[in-house]
């Protein structure tokens, strides 16, 4: 996946994470190496326990690996950063504030002011078509909105990396799609790096420019598929679903 001259982002180096099952030690990352460079669109892509979202909580530095390494930028990572924004499958917004409270709840921690921490949060509201909804509770959310409000709210910190665990796997279909959409068009604004966790091969195939094919023994990767599709993407192509079915049969292999 790295190409010489190209900026680096997420270094991992031989890393090793480990559980208790039933008193046993079981592996579910094994000398896992992985190289991530800047403004890439990666996948993390296999079935379930397979370490997907095990590794990307530990490049978040929300957990810890019993050995090997994690670099940002050089840097080794040892907790959480604001370098590094989330976005989980449950949308983890406060019930209590309204849209805009949740989106500057995090901006309310730095050093900016109330004003400015108020125009960019609707400035990034406005861009994903939730300019109405400021003032609004989750509660009155439909799903594709209170994840738009999730993204926003990662955004606004502006991270250098975006993870994202399995984001849109708890909505239909129109509203997947649709989120799909918004996130390859916010990605190529914003030239994040995001780093995407799916089980859903049409999903990678439509996102990424890499795929990284997990295998469910002990964690490890299969393959590194590079993606080279081009945007924007017909999801009924022949193109696209031939890469598709490619991906089906690594992952079956």
């Amino acid at each position: 996946m790295f190409k010489k001259g190209i900026e680096l982002v997420i270094e991992i180096k031989n890393l090793n994470k480990t559980f208790k099952n039933h008193g046993k030690e079981v592996f579910a990352l094994k000398d896992l190496n992985l190289k991530i460079e800047s403004k890439d669109f990666v996948c993390l892509l296999g079935p379930s326990g397979c370490g997907k979202t095990t590794l990307l909580r530990l490049i978040g530095g929300l957990e810890k690996g019993d050995n090997g390494e994690i670099l940002e930028d050089g840097k080794l990572v040892t907790e959480p950063s604001n370098e590094r924004g989330f976005v989980f499958q449950q949308y983890s917004l406060f019930p209590w504030l309204t849209v805009l409270d949740n989106v500057i709840f995090g901006l309310s921690l730095g050093k900016s002011s109330k004003e400015e921490n108020i125009r960019r949060a609707k400035t990034y509201l406005k861009s994903v078509g939730l300019k109405n909804t400021e003032n609004l509770y989750p509660h009155e959310l439909s799903g594709g909105m209170k994840q738009r409000v999730a993204i926003v709210r990662s955004l606004v910190n502006k991270p250098k990396t975006l993870l994202m665990d399995e984001p849109f796997s708890a909505l239909d279909i129109q509203n997947r799609h649709n989120l799909q959409d918004e996130l390859v068009r916010i990605w190529q604004k914003t030239e994040r790096t995001i780093i995407f966790v799916t089980h859903d091969v049409d999903e990678a195939v439509f996102l990424s420019d890499h795929i990284v094919l997990m295998g469910k023994n002990h964690g490890h990767i299969k393959e590194i598929y590079n993606n080279k599709l081009p945007r924007p993407r017909n999801k009924n192509s022949k193109e696209f679903l031939a890469i598709q079915n490619h991906i089906t049969e690594l992952l079956e292999g």
